[in-house]
């Protein structure tokens, strides 16, 4: 490449009017500066190793006229300080974000349970309406994932060598190779973590809440920051999995957000009235939303419109 062209196309950069094309040719310069015999030189060094290459690319070419020679090292000085600029990000991102692992996120849409292997061959169902964040390779480690929202069934495939920990807003779930269910919607006060099979260890920030075993379960009040353990039929704490969904002793809230992500619906209710209730229902899952309104019509005795995806309920 020319002097000439060199400048021109640096003008054009600094005045950001680089086609792609151009813009193609400044990253391939910058390219050839970026071998390693050059980015281990100090960078004074670079400076006069940029100066001889630019000189070794053009001297051989014809000149009409001398060219502004203090323009263009004040260019290659700009190149330099980009290079350099660039080259000790990439020397501190080395070593400061090695183990950076992109990740992704995925969410089963409302009406749907969607089912995931982890990278790991970890089995994960998520229930309708919750979202999971994972790295798209575990580290050499642990394996860590974060349920965002909602509820996720875990089967862990299991590893003595890496400890998996699913993240819940405060609350760690760890463990080693076993099945647990984890019940984590924001709209609700608690988060439920019901072991399957194994063991499970669930900790906050501050302390260890404990060691459970199969058909256990551990209820963390998110405000209070108590929390309880209750002893619970595997039927009830996975049947959103099966047939029907199966619900002891909650609040209404806690029947809309279930009714609102598997029939994609929203509820408009007075929540102080209705909380003051306790529900313990069972809804197959081959009941229409209409028909599932019907049964709560005539458990509370409160009216509940159907208008396209919004239930009023009065």
């Amino acid at each position: 490449m020319k002097e000439k062209e060199i400048k021109k196309l640096l003008d054009k950069f600094n005045e950001d009017k680089c086609t792609g094309e151009e813009l193609a040719d400044l990253q391939a310069l910058m390219q050839e500066l970026s071998h390693p015999q050059d980015t281990a030189q100090p960078v004074g060094h670079l400076k006069q190793a940029l100066w001889q290459k630019i000189q070794k690319q053009t001297i051989n070419q014809p000149r009409i006229a001398r060219l502004n020679t203090s323009w263009l090292k004040i260019a290659a000085l700009f190149l330099i300080t980009l290079f350099a600029g660039i080259w000790g990000y990439r020397m501190f991102a080395d070593s400061k974000t090695a183990d950076v692992i992109a990740c992704q996120i995925i969410t089963a849409p409302k009406g749907q349970i969607k089912q995931i292997l982890l990278p790991d061959s970890t089995f994960v169902q998520l229930n309708a309406g919750s979202t999971i964040s994972f790295p798209i390779k575990f580290s050499a480690a642990t394996r860590e994932v974060t349920l965002l929202n909602g509820e996720a069934f875990f089967e862990v495939k299991h590893d003595a060598a890496k400890p998996f920990r699913v993240h819940t807003g405060e609350l760690t779930t760890q463990v080693l190779g076993t099945s647990f269910n984890i019940k984590f919607y924001r709209e609700l006060p608690t988060i439920q973590m019901f072991v399957n099979s194994g063991k499970v260890e669930v900790h906050n920030r501050q302390h260890t809440l404990g060691m459970y075993t199969p058909q256990q379960q551990v209820t963390y009040n998110k405000q209070n920051q108590s929390f309880s353990r209750q002893t619970i039929t595997g039927s009830h704490a996975l049947s959103w999995m099966h047939d029907e969904l199966i619900l002891d002793n909650v609040e209404f809230k806690e029947v809309a957000v279930y009714l609102q992500n598997r029939y994609n619906v929203n509820f408009k209710y007075p929540g102080k009235n209705l909380n003051r209730q306790h529900y313990s229902v069972r809804f197959s899952n081959k009941l229409t939303i209409s028909q599932v309104l019907d049964i709560l019509q005539f458990i509370d005795g409160h009216k509940y419109r159907l208008n396209g995806d919004m239930i009023t309920i009065k």
